[in-house]
């Protein structure tokens, strides 16, 4: 397991905009094209759709401590429900159904490139990556601190965000390069900025912050309201930020 020196960078934080309010705990978020955006809400136990003209639905009701979000290329949307163990998907026609259980508090979840669902176990300490399909499940990492978020970059690395206070990348050979330092609880949202760094909000200090794989790490926005948890990407390249407690999804232009 390799650690880099951190070089923390001080730029002016980016201003972040209310784009959404009203809900309890964002976790997920995902924006679609001519759509709208999809928001898994924690406490509330549903997933909201918001369609482009700001009409809201609940697609989804009584689903238990709704978290992790992701969409497939066909535009089936997965949600995982952290307190029952369990994958929901729900295809564009609406059918509906569990696609895994016997999981460990499935977090934060992402597909891989090779259309595999990657998914932070919590409970277990591991990543796994899930065949939708046939739902194989292959384990990719464990012996994590509490893993909530992950997501793959182009070179097939993956990095965890984990509550515990650690953000790792994994390579394809299995070793490891530690790279946040800077952090002070990691949260459920991480994106790939770019080849060689991500965007991951840090629920303890309530901001955005972007860590590059060279050691750079920087803060993108802060002064938000409640505790930053969902991170998503928008369809214009913006970035959506949920925070907890204020019920607020930020939008922000880094």
């Amino acid at each position: 397991m390799a650690w880099l020196f951190m070089l923390s960078i001080i730029h002016p934080a980016i201003a972040a905009e209310t784009a959404y309010q009203g809900f309890q705990s964002p976790t997920g978020i995902v924006e679609v094209a001519d759509v709208g955006i999809y928001v898994t809400d924690w406490s509330a136990n549903t997933v909201t759709r918001i369609d482009t003209q700001g009409r809201r639905s609940v697609i989804v009701k009584d689903l238990p401590a709704a978290a992790g979000l992701a969409i497939d290329d066909m535009g089936s949307l997965f949600i995982t429900s952290y307190s029952a163990d369990y994958i929901l998907r729900i295809d564009p026609d609406g059918a509906t159904r569990r696609i895994s259980g016997n999981l460990s508090t499935p977090t934060g979840i992402a597909f891989a490139h090779d259309g595999r669902l990657l998914v932070a176990n919590r409970g277990s300490g591991e990543v796994i990556s899930l065949d939708v399909s046939s739902g194989q499940v292959k384990k990719v990492a464990d012996s994590l601190s509490l893993p909530v978020g992950v997501v793959e970059m182009a070179d097939g690395s993956i990095v965890v965000s984990q509550y515990g206070g650690r953000v790792t990348r994994i390579m394809r050979n299995g070793s490891q390069q530690e790279i946040g330092r800077d952090f002070t609880r990691p949260g459920v949202g991480i994106l790939a900025d770019g080849p060689d760094a991500v965007l991951i909000v840090d629920n303890g200090a309530g901001v955005l912050r972007r860590v590059s794989f060279d050691g750079t790490s920087s803060v993108v926005a802060d002064n938000l309201s409640g505790n930053a948890v969902a991170l998503g990407r928008g369809v214009n390249g913006d970035v959506l930020i949920g925070c907890w407690g204020s019920g607020i999804i930020y939008r922000i232009q880094p």
